[in-house]
């Protein structure tokens, strides 16, 4: 009796797990994501990217249910592998990095975590879609954080500015750049 019981209930929550994993990434999911991202597939291609779709839209799921300390959600990335992820990315160590070796700390023992956007000085995320200019969106997300942790106001900068800008120090537009540029 108390097998069937636990196999019950095993059954029950595969079943519940298994409805709650699909049930988000279902063909209406896919067209909404697809119009969304204005994304247009061969026949054979779109079945493809589904089921990437699918696997990333589990993953989110999956890993949402273990109450971490973020949450993931789908972007316009949710039809790429791993790897082709990788180069919309465009980051490169800067010539002449290191790492210290031995660290040191100075002061107080630093906090395990910390969350800037509770106290409202940290600006939204932003796209850069085609164009590589990861450093000037980082350079102006810490100045923008920077100067609201200082003054108590978050004002938005232009990073256009920044690409423009910085190509005499080094910086190459939308094609790249370093930060420390």
């Amino acid at each position: 009796n108390k097998m069937l019981i636990v196999a019950l209930i095993f059954i029950f929550t595969f079943e519940t797990i298994h409805f709650i994993v699909e049930k988000p990434c279902l063909t209406t999911e896919w067209e909404e994501y697809k119009l969304k991202y204005n994304l247009q597939f061969s026949a054979e291609e779109d079945v493809n990217r589904k089921e990437i779709f699918v696997k990333n839209c589990q993953f989110i799921i999956e890993s949402n249910s273990r109450n971490l300390s973020f949450t993931l959600k789908m972007n316009m990335f949710g039809h790429l592998k791993k790897n082709e992820r990788r180069g919309h990315l465009n980051l490169r160590k800067p010539y002449g990095f290191y790492e210290a070796e031995d660290p040191i700390f100075v002061g107080e023992q630093i906090p395990l975590d910390h969350d800037w956007r509770e106290k409202g000085v940290v600006s939204a995320v932003q796209n850069q879609l085609n164009c590589t200019s990861c450093y000037a969106f980082s350079v102006v997300g810490a100045i923008e954080s920077h100067f609201a942790i200082h003054t108590g106001t978050l004002k938005e900068l232009s990073v256009q500015e920044i690409v423009d800008c910085s190509v005499g120090n080094g910086n190459n537009g939308c094609d790249g750049g370093y930060p420390e540029s």
